[in-house]
Protein backbone atom coordinates (compact mmCIF):
# COMPACT_ATOMS: atom_id res chain seq x y z
CA UNK A 1 0.00 0.00 0.00
CA UNK A 2 2.73 2.37 0.73
CA UNK A 3 4.44 1.79 -2.44
CA UNK A 4 1.53 2.55 -4.35
CA UNK A 5 0.89 5.52 -2.23
CA UNK A 6 4.87 6.55 -2.81
CA UNK A 7 4.06 6.00 -6.79
CA UNK A 8 1.23 7.82 -6.92
CA UNK A 9 3.00 10.90 -5.47
CA UNK A 10 5.69 10.56 -7.46
CA UNK A 11 3.22 10.69 -10.58
CA UNK A 12 1.45 13.34 -9.12
CA UNK A 13 5.02 15.49 -9.13
CA UNK A 14 5.82 14.90 -12.31
CA UNK A 15 2.56 15.61 -13.93
CA UNK A 16 3.14 18.78 -12.08
CA UNK A 17 6.29 19.43 -13.27
CA UNK A 18 5.51 19.18 -16.58
CA UNK A 19 2.58 21.28 -16.49
CA UNK A 20 4.93 23.67 -14.88
CA UNK A 21 7.49 23.39 -17.29
CA UNK A 22 5.30 23.90 -20.12
CA UNK A 23 4.54 27.35 -18.92
CA UNK A 24 7.94 28.64 -18.31
CA UNK A 25 10.01 29.55 -22.15
CA UNK A 26 13.21 28.04 -23.14
CA UNK A 27 16.66 29.84 -21.57
CA UNK A 28 19.28 27.93 -20.02
CA UNK A 29 19.13 29.90 -16.65
CA UNK A 30 15.26 28.83 -16.67
CA UNK A 31 15.68 25.20 -17.62
CA UNK A 32 18.99 24.54 -14.79
CA UNK A 33 16.35 26.00 -12.25
CA UNK A 34 13.38 23.25 -13.76
CA UNK A 35 15.77 20.84 -13.96
CA UNK A 36 17.38 21.25 -10.59
CA UNK A 37 14.75 19.05 -8.63
CA UNK A 38 15.35 16.22 -10.82
CA UNK A 39 19.15 16.07 -10.44
CA UNK A 40 19.48 16.34 -6.63
CA UNK A 41 16.97 13.68 -6.31
CA UNK A 42 19.26 11.48 -7.84
CA UNK A 43 22.69 13.01 -7.28
CA UNK A 44 22.04 13.89 -3.76
CA UNK A 45 23.71 17.34 -4.22
CA UNK A 46 23.46 20.39 -6.24
CA UNK A 47 25.48 20.45 -9.77
CA UNK A 48 28.64 21.50 -9.95
CA UNK A 49 30.82 23.24 -12.77
CA UNK A 50 32.03 21.23 -15.63
CA UNK A 51 35.61 22.74 -14.89
CA UNK A 52 35.30 21.60 -11.74
CA UNK A 53 37.62 18.65 -10.41
CA UNK A 54 34.77 17.59 -8.57
CA UNK A 55 32.35 17.15 -11.55
CA UNK A 56 30.77 13.52 -12.63
CA UNK A 57 29.63 12.56 -15.70
CA UNK A 58 26.17 13.73 -14.52
CA UNK A 59 27.32 16.85 -14.27
CA UNK A 60 28.62 17.10 -17.62
CA UNK A 61 25.34 15.72 -18.71
CA UNK A 62 22.70 18.38 -17.03
CA UNK A 63 24.97 21.22 -18.21
CA UNK A 64 24.89 20.06 -21.72
CA UNK A 65 21.29 19.20 -21.86
CA UNK A 66 20.27 22.81 -20.56
CA UNK A 67 21.84 25.13 -22.93
CA UNK A 68 20.64 23.70 -26.46
CA UNK A 69 23.97 23.75 -28.03
CA UNK A 70 22.65 20.83 -30.49
CA UNK A 71 24.05 20.49 -34.12
CA UNK A 72 21.53 19.18 -36.95
CA UNK A 73 23.48 16.06 -36.76
CA UNK A 74 22.95 15.41 -32.96
CA UNK A 75 19.31 16.92 -33.40
CA UNK A 76 18.57 14.14 -36.42
CA UNK A 77 20.28 11.25 -34.35
CA UNK A 78 17.94 11.72 -31.75
CA UNK A 79 14.74 10.92 -33.96
CA UNK A 80 14.43 7.32 -33.58
CA UNK A 81 13.39 7.65 -37.54
CA UNK A 82 16.14 9.20 -39.18
CA UNK A 83 18.83 7.74 -36.35
CA UNK A 84 18.66 4.33 -37.63
CA UNK A 85 19.05 5.79 -41.64
CA UNK A 86 22.32 7.69 -40.18
CA UNK A 87 23.35 4.29 -37.89
CA UNK A 88 23.41 2.25 -41.20
CA UNK A 89 25.31 5.13 -42.85
CA UNK A 90 28.17 5.20 -40.43
CA UNK A 91 28.02 1.89 -39.66
CA UNK A 92 27.16 -0.61 -42.28
CA UNK A 93 27.62 -3.32 -40.15
CA UNK A 94 25.03 -2.59 -37.84
CA UNK A 95 21.08 -4.12 -38.28
CA UNK A 96 18.29 -2.26 -37.54
CA UNK A 97 14.50 -3.37 -36.75
CA UNK A 98 12.56 -2.80 -39.95
CA UNK A 99 10.61 0.02 -40.03
CA UNK A 100 6.50 -0.66 -40.87
CA UNK A 101 4.66 2.66 -40.48
CA UNK A 102 5.00 5.97 -39.13
CA UNK A 103 2.36 7.65 -37.98
CA UNK A 104 2.29 12.00 -37.38
CA UNK A 105 0.68 13.02 -34.49
CA UNK A 106 -1.22 16.46 -33.61
CA UNK A 107 -2.77 17.97 -30.47
CA UNK A 108 -6.72 16.89 -31.44
CA UNK A 109 -4.66 13.01 -32.29
CA UNK A 110 -7.45 10.87 -30.20
CA UNK A 111 -6.88 7.51 -28.99
CA UNK A 112 -9.21 6.23 -31.43
CA UNK A 113 -7.09 7.83 -34.10
CA UNK A 114 -4.22 5.79 -33.15
CA UNK A 115 -6.04 2.61 -32.45
CA UNK A 116 -7.83 2.61 -35.95
CA UNK A 117 -3.69 2.66 -37.43
CA UNK A 118 -2.74 0.16 -35.16
CA UNK A 119 -5.57 -2.04 -35.99
CA UNK A 120 -4.24 -4.12 -38.95
CA UNK A 121 -1.12 -4.87 -37.20
CA UNK A 122 -2.55 -6.29 -33.69
CA UNK A 123 -1.32 -10.00 -32.80
CA UNK A 124 1.82 -9.65 -35.02
CA UNK A 125 5.28 -9.41 -33.86
CA UNK A 126 5.75 -5.66 -33.60
CA UNK A 127 6.55 -2.85 -31.52
CA UNK A 128 5.51 0.62 -31.33
CA UNK A 129 6.97 4.06 -29.48
CA UNK A 130 7.40 7.53 -29.93
CA UNK A 131 10.13 8.73 -32.05
CA UNK A 132 10.84 11.71 -29.98
CA UNK A 133 10.44 10.38 -26.25
CA UNK A 134 11.59 7.39 -24.27
CA UNK A 135 10.34 5.56 -21.85
CA UNK A 136 6.57 4.04 -23.35
CA UNK A 137 6.42 1.16 -25.57
CA UNK A 138 3.62 -1.08 -26.88
CA UNK A 139 3.76 -4.97 -27.98
CA UNK A 140 1.21 -5.55 -30.49
CA UNK A 141 1.14 -9.65 -29.87
CA UNK A 142 -0.06 -8.67 -26.42
CA UNK A 143 -3.32 -7.94 -25.32
CA UNK A 144 -4.07 -4.28 -26.12
CA UNK A 145 -6.34 -2.93 -23.14
CA UNK A 146 -8.04 0.95 -24.22
CA UNK A 147 -6.76 1.86 -20.55
CA UNK A 148 -3.14 1.17 -21.58
CA UNK A 149 -3.40 2.34 -25.18
CA UNK A 150 -4.80 5.71 -23.65
CA UNK A 151 -1.90 6.49 -21.34
CA UNK A 152 0.87 5.51 -24.51
CA UNK A 153 -1.12 8.35 -26.57
CA UNK A 154 -0.81 10.83 -23.56
CA UNK A 155 2.64 9.84 -23.24
CA UNK A 156 3.57 10.48 -27.07
CA UNK A 157 1.48 14.14 -27.54
CA UNK A 158 3.77 15.48 -24.99
CA UNK A 159 6.83 17.77 -25.91
CA UNK A 160 9.62 15.76 -24.00
CA UNK A 161 11.43 18.85 -23.45
CA UNK A 162 9.10 19.82 -20.46
CA UNK A 163 9.91 16.23 -18.66
CA UNK A 164 13.66 17.36 -17.42
CA UNK A 165 14.40 20.46 -19.58
CA UNK A 166 16.61 18.24 -22.24
CA UNK A 167 17.30 20.75 -24.98
CA UNK A 168 17.58 17.93 -27.95
CA UNK A 169 13.76 17.29 -27.65
CA UNK A 170 12.31 20.68 -27.69
CA UNK A 171 12.02 21.11 -31.53
CA UNK A 172 11.15 17.08 -32.07
CA UNK A 173 8.14 16.61 -34.34
CA UNK A 174 5.96 14.19 -33.04
CA UNK A 175 5.34 10.80 -33.83
CA UNK A 176 4.94 7.12 -33.82
CA UNK A 177 6.73 4.41 -35.30
CA UNK A 178 5.86 0.89 -36.24
CA UNK A 179 8.55 -1.32 -36.25
CA UNK A 180 9.71 -5.24 -36.28
CA UNK A 181 9.99 -6.47 -32.34
CA UNK A 182 13.60 -8.45 -32.45
CA UNK A 183 13.03 -9.89 -29.21
CA UNK A 184 12.03 -13.79 -29.78
CA UNK A 185 10.69 -13.51 -25.99
CA UNK A 186 9.16 -9.82 -25.90
CA UNK A 187 12.71 -8.62 -24.19
CA UNK A 188 16.38 -8.29 -25.19
CA UNK A 189 19.35 -7.41 -23.27
CA UNK A 190 20.60 -3.52 -24.12
CA UNK A 191 24.06 -2.88 -24.33
CA UNK A 192 24.55 0.68 -23.69
CA UNK A 193 28.35 1.97 -25.22
CA UNK A 194 29.28 5.47 -23.82
CA UNK A 195 31.52 7.38 -26.26
CA UNK A 196 33.69 9.95 -27.15
CA UNK A 197 34.56 10.81 -30.92
CA UNK A 198 35.63 7.37 -31.82
CA UNK A 199 36.55 5.96 -28.40
CA UNK A 200 34.72 3.87 -26.53
CA UNK A 201 35.07 5.22 -22.69
CA UNK A 202 32.92 1.82 -20.78
CA UNK A 203 29.79 -0.33 -21.59
CA UNK A 204 26.66 -0.81 -19.55
CA UNK A 205 24.47 -3.94 -19.40
CA UNK A 206 20.85 -3.94 -18.77
CA UNK A 207 19.19 -6.61 -18.40
CA UNK A 208 14.85 -6.34 -17.62
CA UNK A 209 13.92 -3.28 -18.22
CA UNK A 210 10.18 -2.29 -18.39
CA UNK A 211 10.12 -4.69 -15.76
CA UNK A 212 9.85 -4.84 -11.72
CA UNK A 213 13.49 -7.30 -12.28
CA UNK A 214 15.20 -4.67 -14.28
CA UNK A 215 18.89 -4.78 -12.94
CA UNK A 216 22.29 -3.11 -14.49
CA UNK A 217 25.38 -3.12 -14.80
CA UNK A 218 28.82 -1.43 -15.79
CA UNK A 219 32.01 -2.79 -17.55
CA UNK A 220 35.03 -2.13 -19.31
CA UNK A 221 35.59 -2.67 -22.68
CA UNK A 222 37.29 -4.63 -24.39
CA UNK A 223 37.51 -7.30 -22.09
CA UNK A 224 34.03 -7.16 -20.02
CA UNK A 225 35.42 -6.70 -16.62
CA UNK A 226 32.32 -5.35 -14.15
CA UNK A 227 32.62 -2.10 -12.49
CA UNK A 228 32.49 -1.96 -9.04
CA UNK A 229 29.17 0.53 -8.74
CA UNK A 230 25.75 0.95 -9.16
CA UNK A 231 23.82 3.01 -10.92
CA UNK A 232 20.08 4.85 -10.82
CA UNK A 233 19.81 2.20 -7.56
CA UNK A 234 19.75 -1.13 -9.35
CA UNK A 235 21.43 -3.97 -8.56
CA UNK A 236 23.50 -6.25 -10.22
CA UNK A 237 22.01 -8.91 -12.92
CA UNK A 238 22.36 -12.25 -11.37
CA UNK A 239 23.71 -13.97 -14.30
CA UNK A 240 26.37 -11.86 -16.02
CA UNK A 241 28.28 -12.71 -18.93
CA UNK A 242 29.95 -10.78 -22.14
CA UNK A 243 27.40 -10.29 -25.42
CA UNK A 244 28.44 -12.49 -28.16
CA UNK A 245 29.05 -9.98 -30.49
CA UNK A 246 30.91 -7.64 -28.12
CA UNK A 247 34.00 -6.71 -30.60
CA UNK A 248 31.52 -5.95 -33.12
CA UNK A 249 29.52 -4.13 -30.97
CA UNK A 250 32.40 -2.03 -29.62
CA UNK A 251 33.52 -1.53 -33.66
CA UNK A 252 30.24 0.01 -34.13
CA UNK A 253 29.42 2.22 -31.60
CA UNK A 254 32.67 3.61 -32.20
CA UNK A 255 32.17 4.43 -35.86
CA UNK A 256 28.99 5.38 -34.55
CA UNK A 257 30.54 8.12 -32.15
CA UNK A 258 32.49 9.80 -34.10
CA UNK A 259 32.72 13.33 -34.66
CA UNK A 260 30.25 13.65 -31.24
CA UNK A 261 31.77 14.75 -28.31
CA UNK A 262 29.65 12.56 -25.93
CA UNK A 263 27.07 10.02 -27.08
CA UNK A 264 25.59 6.70 -25.75
CA UNK A 265 25.08 4.10 -27.98
CA UNK A 266 22.17 1.84 -27.52
CA UNK A 267 22.53 -1.73 -29.21
CA UNK A 268 20.96 -4.87 -28.98
CA UNK A 269 22.91 -8.53 -28.97
CA UNK A 270 20.70 -11.40 -31.11
CA UNK A 271 21.51 -14.55 -32.62
CA UNK A 272 21.41 -12.30 -36.26
CA UNK A 273 24.00 -10.02 -35.44
CA UNK A 274 24.10 -6.58 -33.58
CA UNK A 275 21.15 -4.45 -33.82
CA UNK A 276 20.78 -0.53 -32.96
CA UNK A 277 18.95 1.10 -30.91
CA UNK A 278 19.49 4.70 -30.58
CA UNK A 279 21.59 7.55 -30.02
CA UNK A 280 21.34 9.46 -26.57
CA UNK A 281 23.27 12.34 -25.38
CA UNK A 282 21.87 13.28 -22.35
CA UNK A 283 21.20 9.28 -20.24
CA UNK A 284 19.36 9.79 -17.44
CA UNK A 285 19.06 13.73 -17.82
CA UNK A 286 21.89 13.67 -15.21
CA UNK A 287 19.97 12.63 -12.58
CA UNK A 288 21.18 8.55 -12.63
CA UNK A 289 22.93 8.26 -9.10
CA UNK A 290 25.77 6.50 -8.64
CA UNK A 291 26.31 4.43 -5.41
CA UNK A 292 30.20 5.23 -5.52
CA UNK A 293 30.68 9.26 -6.92
CA UNK A 294 34.70 8.72 -7.03
CA UNK A 295 33.49 6.33 -10.07
CA UNK A 296 31.21 8.92 -11.93
CA UNK A 297 34.12 11.92 -11.05
CA UNK A 298 36.58 9.66 -12.79
CA UNK A 299 35.08 8.92 -15.87
CA UNK A 300 34.14 12.57 -16.21
CA UNK A 301 37.92 13.49 -15.97
CA UNK A 302 38.36 10.41 -18.59
CA UNK A 303 35.82 12.00 -21.10
CA UNK A 304 37.18 15.75 -20.96
CA UNK A 305 40.94 14.10 -21.25
CA UNK A 306 39.64 12.35 -24.35
CA UNK A 307 37.38 14.29 -26.06
CA UNK A 308 37.51 16.43 -29.00
CA UNK A 309 37.10 19.73 -26.80
CA UNK A 310 38.44 18.76 -23.79
CA UNK A 311 41.29 16.83 -24.43
CA UNK A 312 43.93 20.04 -24.26
CA UNK A 313 42.52 21.28 -21.14
CA UNK A 314 42.04 18.09 -19.61
CA UNK A 315 45.07 16.29 -20.83
CA UNK A 316 46.06 15.57 -17.26
CA UNK A 317 43.12 13.68 -15.57
CA UNK A 318 43.56 10.61 -16.67
CA UNK A 319 42.77 8.52 -13.03
CA UNK A 320 41.61 5.00 -12.49
CA UNK A 321 38.37 3.10 -11.15
CA UNK A 322 37.93 0.59 -8.69
CA UNK A 323 39.25 -2.95 -9.61
CA UNK A 324 36.60 -4.48 -12.05
CA UNK A 325 34.82 -7.40 -11.04
CA UNK A 326 35.24 -10.46 -13.45
CA UNK A 327 31.59 -11.62 -14.51
CA UNK A 328 32.06 -15.49 -13.05
CA UNK A 329 32.75 -14.13 -9.32
CA UNK A 330 30.01 -11.55 -8.74
CA UNK A 331 27.22 -13.67 -8.78
CA UNK A 332 28.60 -15.66 -6.48
CA UNK A 333 29.90 -13.46 -3.95
CA UNK A 334 27.19 -10.48 -4.90
CA UNK A 335 27.44 -7.46 -3.11
CA UNK A 336 31.22 -8.97 -0.87
CA UNK A 337 32.62 -9.07 -4.52
CA UNK A 338 32.59 -5.17 -4.51
CA UNK A 339 33.36 -4.48 -0.74
CA UNK A 340 36.93 -3.71 1.06
CA UNK A 341 39.04 -6.34 1.54
CA UNK A 342 39.56 -7.85 4.90
CA UNK A 343 42.60 -5.48 5.76
CA UNK A 344 39.62 -2.69 5.72
CA UNK A 345 41.48 -1.42 2.80
CA UNK A 346 39.98 -0.08 -0.33
CA UNK A 347 40.16 -2.14 -3.68
CA UNK A 348 42.89 -2.26 -5.71
CA UNK A 349 42.47 0.17 -8.91
CA UNK A 350 42.54 -0.05 -12.90
CA UNK A 351 44.73 1.63 -14.32
CA UNK A 352 42.71 3.43 -17.62
CA UNK A 353 45.61 3.37 -19.87
CA UNK A 354 46.33 -0.05 -19.46
CA UNK A 355 42.14 -0.81 -20.99
CA UNK A 356 43.32 -0.35 -24.67
CA UNK A 357 40.69 0.67 -27.45
CA UNK A 358 42.16 -1.05 -30.68
CA UNK A 359 38.69 -1.77 -31.46
CA UNK A 360 37.86 1.81 -31.21
CA UNK A 361 39.89 3.59 -33.45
Amino acid sequence: MAGKAGALIERGVNAAGRLLSSRIPHHWALNYCLALPRFCRGNRRLPRSVDDPRATLNDIIFDRMIRDGWSPAQQSCVDKESAKIIAQARAPGVKVARTEAIFHLEESTSTADVAAWLAPYLGRKFVVKPTHSYGSILYLDEKLETRRLAQFVRHAKRNFFHAARETQYRNLKRKLILEENLAPDQRLNDYKFSCTDGHVLHGRMDVGRGTPDHRRALFTVPDFSIIPVRTGGLDFPERIAAPQHLPEMIEIAAQLSRGFDFVRVDLYDTPDGVYFGEFTFTPGAGACGYSDEKVAIKMAQRLKSMSPIGAAAHASAISALPLPVSAEQLPQNGIEALAAGSSGTEPALLDLEKTAFAQAS
